[in-house]
């Protein structure tokens, strides 16, 4: 592929500005320099539009340490900008993008799998097969797992909800999924409904008044993996701070002396 389209508002696209908020000017380079090499390796005859770089070549690279690069292309595949399978990752939302002699390729050809390309078989005669039903037995085994948890919280994660709403004057729904499993996953790492009110309380605080960062007052956002215990530790740090003003100005009098 010797082009891709990239629209000059492409920055403004609401899942690279999650990857921009997580990681700033480092995450979208990151995402624009993996579409390239991507890219570089698409040919008529290779419509799998695979990363073929692993994280290290990456970041010897781009000089940027190893499980750097892997942490944030965990938030590019939890973003949906990636996708992954057996360890290998792919962005196949690079195939509307690509340029005229690709797209009359793929339409031609159709974007194919991993597995098909690299077997040259059907899905069903590939020799990994079993790769597939014991990647199929993972994911029921983690979705059987989150289940337990969100019922195991759900009295809490409705508290959390609840209270959320009122601090925010929001109508977040304790049914939304995503939000349930954000504040149920924090709950099982052994956090407190009291400490997660507490994040919102302070990042309302902090972002409430920038129009800019008040779209990101949201459970996807303050109770996400990687970010929460941060935001906890700010809250706490502001709770003393506040705490430690207080008692200094505070004075203690003898009765001769009021």
């Amino acid at each position: 592929m010797k082009w891709f389209k990239h629209q000059s508002d492409a920055n403004m696209n609401a899942k690279l500005q999650e990857i921009i908020f997580d990681h700033g000017i480092e995450g979208y380079g990151l995402y624009w320099y993996c579409l390239e090499l991507v890219a570089q390796n698409v040919t008529s005859d290779n419509l799998t539009f695979e990363l073929e770089h692993d994280a290290r070549i990456i970041g010897r690279n781009i000089g940027m340490p190893a499980n750097r690069v892997e942490e944030i292309m965990k938030s590019f595949i939890a973003n949906d900008l990636f996708s992954a399978s057996e360890g290998r990752i792919q962005c196949l939302k690079l195939a509307q993008r690509c340029d005229d002699f690709t797209a009359k390729a793929v339409r031609r050809n159709g974007v194919k799998s991993l597995k098909i390309q690299s077997a040259g078989l059907k899905p069903s005669e590939s020799d990994k097969v079993h790769l597939e039903e014991e990647d199929r037995s993972k994911k029921k085994k983690i979705e059987e797992e989150n289940n337990n948890s969100l019922s195991r919280c759900r009295d809490a994660i409705n508290a959390v909800i609840e209270q959320m709403n009122a601090i925010l004057n929001s109508k977040y729904k304790a049914s939304t999924k995503s939000h349930a499993q954000n504040i149920s996953a924090r709950l099982d790492e052994g956090h407190s409904v009291d400490d997660l009110i507490l994040v919102v309380k302070d990042r309302l605080s902090a972002w409430g008044s920038d129009p800019k960062m008040a779209q990101y007052l949201r459970p996807q956002t303050m109770f996400q993996a990687g970010k929460f215990n941060g935001y906890l530790m700010a809250a706490k740090t502001t709770t003393v701070a506040k705490q430690s003003v207080f008692n200094t100005q505070t004075q203690n009098y003898g009765d001769d002396q009021l």
